[in-house]
């Protein structure tokens, strides 16, 4: 059954396409769906479908640019336009982005359905042909391709020189493949599959290099694959290479390796360095090995030295989601975790959670140069250990957060990482109109790519998730304090639709806006729209 994802700013067309159209009984799945691009790539990149049907002028992230995210992280995903536009220009951008159908606003059911069959005729084709493909390389063990991926696995060879990587460069060159470029990086991919899961694995990101256009060159090595990143300039050569890599973490023959972890080395800007890059993706693939299970992007700039008793002892996702949070978030993030354990399972899990926040608070204290046992006081860490139901956790939210008041009286932490400066631009420009992904990354220096999976990794949620519990929070603060239309706290929070802005108000709280207000004994009066 192939998987559908939806994206379309009017909800009503969202909800008309979602109930009218026979999803199952035509052979298809609705998975999810999104207002706007921005919102919808980071769901997409979750939850994998077949095909997305996307309509094109949007806020945030319009139809164009989505589809050019997804082509470039997911090239396998079909993309059917749906638009209310009849512009011979859209159809030659969708074409240039290999869109697959173009249809226009209002569309039937019967086109919607056979638009779908086609789209899923040539997912199932090309499918077929990739697996031949692949079938084919598992079988040849010599050519062009197997010759090609042994030469390049020996520029990663610690020994060699100059005149070695002469002579590779120009045997490349004889095969048609060009590997001058101006900066380079190496992604060390390390994953744990054997015999024909491990071929496939090697082919699928042969395959997905190969649709790079001669940017990324990959070679199977023993303990999984190296891919070496070609670009105009630094930024460039990162942005490929933290594209490359999100893409390569969600191919369908990594999903089942358990453990997968994508290295990324130092960028150079000369050939005859690729090795430096190749040994620093190596080091970064080494010192993260075994900290965290799962399937993590680590840069080279991202190592953590902090020391080793507290990296043994650490809970990643409450650390992280604590890292760079306020005083007045603890109290929302540890709901997050007692709410989803239920009543059966808190018991079980609080054990586990109160050292978790323990220790999560020590390396807070030190992330703030401070000393743990003198900030944190013994007795109410005790008490916080001995936290053995919700009503408990009292003492361990304290504990957190004298922690989180040490780092900001101590004024490190926050503003000395991408992550935190970013927190902080958020927190004065949340409400601007225009806001986007890439204006956050460039005010702290990063690659749109790069920080977007820094982002993900160290808060535990996308940029899109945060930016929106950002503002749900802020119009929660103005629906309890003030006495403003949600019409109007819609518009200060930045959402245009005030139809749309209850909707999603109500997915994250549970409540509509004027029952939010309702349910909060100090509200002002107010007349709702």
């Amino acid at each position: 059954m192939m998987k559908v994802f939806l994206v379309d700013d009017e909800i009503a067309i969202r909800e008309t396409i979602r109930n009218t159209f026979p999803w199952e009984e035509r052979g298809f799945q609705l998975v999810g769906e999104a207002p706007d691009g921005e919102m919808a790539l980071p769901m997409i990149r979750d939850l994998n479908p077949d095909i997305l049907l996307t309509d094109i002028r949007m806020p945030f992230m319009d139809g164009m640019q989505l589809c050019a995210g997804v082509k470039r992280m997911m090239p396998w995903v079909g993309i059917i336009i749906l638009s209310g536009y009849d512009d011979f220009s859209y159809a030659q951008q969708a074409i240039s982005l290999g869109v697959k159908e173009y249809l226009l606003k209002p569309v039937t059911a019967r086109e919607l359905g056979e638009a779908l069959e086609r789209v899923s005729n040539q997912i199932a084709a090309e499918r077929r042909e990739r697996e031949n493909v692949a079938n084919l390389r598992r079988r040849v063990a010599s050519g062009n391709q197997f010759l090609r991926e042994k030469l390049l696995a020996s520029l990663f060879n610690d020994e060699g020189d100059r005149s070695d990587d002469e002579t590779l460069l120009n045997q490349m060159r004889a095969m048609g493949v060009n590997l001058a470029a101006n900066c380079y990086v190496v992604i060390d991919i390390a994953y744990a599959l054997k015999g024909e899961e491990r071929a496939g694995a090697r082919a699928a990101l042969s395959a997905l290099a190969e649709a790079s256009g001669g940017s990324v060159f990959t070679c199977g090595m023993s303990q999984g694959t190296r891919a070496l990143v070609l670009g105009d300039n630094k930024q460039d050569a990162e942005e490929r290479a933290y594209s490359f890599a999100s893409s390569a973490a969600y191919l369908p023959e990594l999903q089942d390796c358990g453990e997968l972890l994508l290295s990324i080395g130092e960028t150079v800007d000369n050939y005859y360095e690729i090795r430096r890059s190749m040994q620093s993706a190596r080091h970064v693939r080494h010192a993260a090995a075994g900290r965290r299970e799962g399937r993590r992007i680590i840069g080279v700039g991202e190592l953590d030295d902090r020391p080793a008793l507290l990296d043994n002892l650490e809970l990643s996702p409450l650390y992280e989601r604590l890292q760079y949070a306020a005083s007045n978030e603890v109290d929302a993030i540890l709901a997050e975790y007692t709410d989803s354990l239920g009543a059966e399972g808190m018991g079980l899990a609080m054990g586990y959670l109160r050292i978790a926040a323990v220790i999560a608070a020590q390396r807070i204290v030190h992330d703030a140069g401070a000393e743990p046992q003198e900030v944190l006081d013994q007795a109410m860490v005790s008490e916080a250990l001995r936290a053995e139901d919700a009503q408990g956790l009292d003492a361990v939210k304290a504990l957190l957060r004298a922690a989180i008041e040490c780092r900001e009286l101590s004024g490190r932490g926050m503003g000395e990482t991408p992550v935190g400066r970013a927190r902080i631009y958020l927190s004065r420009f949340y409400n601007n109109p225009n806001l986007m992904l890439q204006d956050v990354a460039g005010e702290v220096g990063m690659s749109q790519s790069h920080f977007s999976t820094v982002f993900a990794q160290e808060t535990g949620i996308t940029f899109t998730q945060y930016l929106t519990a950002l503002r749900i929070g802020k119009a929660k603060e103005l629906l309890a304090a003030t006495a403003m239309r949600s019409s109007e706290i819609a518009l200060a929070v930045d959402y245009n639709d005030a139809h749309y802005f209850s909707y999603l108000f109500k997915k994250h709280t549970g409540m509509t806006p004027s029952e939010y207000r309702k349910s909060n004994k100090n509200q002002p009066e107010s007349n709702e729209i």
